[in-house]
């Protein structure tokens, strides 16, 4: 079953598009601010097929919460709807990451067409857990697991333990890692990559895994199984 996150400040709009996407026979979750998307994107357990995001949220471009949402939900397709609607705001929309862009006032035959075409377009199943070894991932609960064992992890290490068991051997340099997990490009105190990475090294340590996170100096790091 299709499941949709709407996301709008605007009350009856989000009545509206809930309506409409259940008569499609969709699950549906609805939140009205980037703050209550912040906390759905950090809870465990939901992973939406596709959101549906407002551009303007209290006066914030929601653009700008696209690379969260996606280091989150890998896998879920995002349309952009917004009365913004030039060509310059579109692409910079999808060079954020965003897979569809609907200008407003939108027809409610368009809305679902487009929501349907991107639910079909997931990659055929969601890749929901990724295993290597003898450590498992489950993307819908967020958890990791050694053996028989459950491991927490924060936000970030859960993130770099996915970046890596999903591409073993790949080695990533510092300033990738800061962009890929951290959103940031900036000359930021990079010691933060390195103090997350031995956090999560010592958890896999500790907890007997048969993988490991393996750095060269200068050069970056990566994982071997």
């Amino acid at each position: 079953m299709m499941k949709i996150l709407i996301v709008d400040d605007e009350v009856e709009i989000l009545k509206k598009m809930t309506v409409l996407a259940e008569s499609e026979g969709a699950t549906v979750r609805t939140v009205t601010s980037a703050e209550a998307l912040k906390v759905l994107i950090k809870n465990r357990g939901y992973y939406p097929h596709v959101i549906v995001l407002d551009r303007m949220l209290q006066n914030s471009d929601s653009v700008s919460l696209i690379a969260e949402i996606k280091a989150t939900f890998a896998e879920t397709k995002i349309i952009i709807v917004s009365a913004i609607d030039t060509p310059l705001e579109k692409a910079r929309a999808l060079d954020a990451g965003a897979d569809d862009y609907l200008a407003k006032p939108f027809s409610s035959v368009e809305l679902t067409a487009r929501m349907k075409a991107l639910y079909r377009r997931k990659d055929v199943a969601p890749v929901l857990k990724v295993e290597l070894g003898n450590v498992a991932l489950d993307k819908e609960s967020r958890s990791v697991t050694v053996g028989e064992d459950s491991v927490a992890m924060s936000a970030k290490e859960y993130q770099l333990l996915i970046l890596f068991c999903e591409n073993p051997g790949k080695v990533y340099p510092r300033e990738i890692l800061l962009s890929k997990i951290w959103n940031s490009k900036a000359e930021v105190d990079t010691k933060v990559v390195e103090a997350t990475i031995n956090n999560l090294r010592r958890k896999l340590e500790s907890s007997a895994a048969n993988v490991a996170i393996k750095n060269a100096r200068n050069v970056g790091y990566w994982l071997e199984a």
